[in-house]
């Protein structure tokens, strides 16, 4: 029985499927209304393959290494078989059409604005790596990142994390020494957001310690958050509009307890949503 059901759907399920007329001729619709600032989606998202196929020059790196999509007005969603991507969330349906096995819809929503990206500014902070006894040595800075005392770094990646792509802040956390980043007088807005994950399917397999973010804003401590082999890219949305517009000396401060196979993401936005 199991093998004639097997059968059967492998005959059956390629008809379910879209078929190439059908991603071109939804692509051809979303060319048609594209706007800059947009952002294109599959839905389910191991569907993202074949949108890329028809529309990948419209998702350049930085948008595909999104932190989220709150500071997108306007998505794409290209969806089958009833998916709906997370991304939408919030949003209303303002087109929709259908193109054979495909269904494409353009959600609207108010879009958050970022006012400090601390990854695209990473050549404005200072790092330094903090002793057991407290001691604090600065870290060097090279062409693409930080090198620090005791094989510790960090620097702007191209980052796989929940078999996804993200753009971010690559760390490599030692133990017994707290790694420090940190930015002088960047002005508050309404909220600080933190996305923090670990990078590499293979290194998530081989180590289990826990990676800590402590967050701090002019001395204060704000938030901690820890990365596990299972937390997979996790946001964190700590509200700062009391002291909205004025400037800040934000610190980030990473500490691990294994340091085995732990490689984070990090990265960070102070938006007005």
């Amino acid at each position: 029985m199991l093998a004639l059901v097997e059968t059967v759907n492998a005959f059956v399920a390629p008809s379910w499927a879209p078929s190439k007329k059908d991603w071109a001729a939804a692509a051809a619709e979303v060319r048609a209304g594209f706007r800059p600032g947009d952002l294109i989606i599959a839905s389910p998202a191991w569907a993202d393959p074949l949108m890329r196929q028809e529309l990948g020059d419209l998702v350049p790196m930085p948008v595909a290494g999104r932190m989220d999509s709150a500071c997108y007005g306007r998505i794409w969603e290209l969806s089958q078989r009833g998916a709906r991507a997370a991304d939408t969330a919030g949003a209303r349906v303002a087109v929709s059409s259908r193109h054979g096995a495909l269904t494409l819809k353009r959600w609207e929503k108010a879009a958050a604005k970022v006012t400090f990206d601390f990854v695209a500014e990473w050549r404005q902070a200072s790092a330094s790596v903090v002793n057991a006894d407290g001691t604090e040595v600065p870290c060097t800075m090279g062409p693409n990142r930080w090198q620090c005392l005791g094989g510790a770094s960090l620097g702007p990646e191209l980052l796989e994390i929940d078999t996804t792509l993200r753009n971010g802040m690559g760390v490599e956390p030692v133990e017994g020494k707290t790694v420090v980043l940190e930015y002088k007088n960047v002005a508050l807005a309404r909220e600080l957001v933190v996305a923090t994950g670990l990078h590499n399917v293979w290194l998530r397999k081989s180590g289990d310690g826990k990676v800590r973010v402590r967050v701090l804003v002019d001395g204060h401590a704000m938030d901690t958050i820890e990365a596990t082999s299972a937390s997979g890219w996790s946001l964190d949305h700590l509200a700062i509009s009391a002291l909205q517009g004025q400037p800040a000396t934000w610190r980030f401060e990473f500490t691990v307890d294994k340091a085995n196979a732990r490689h984070l993401g990090f990265a960070a936005e102070v938006r007005n949503p």
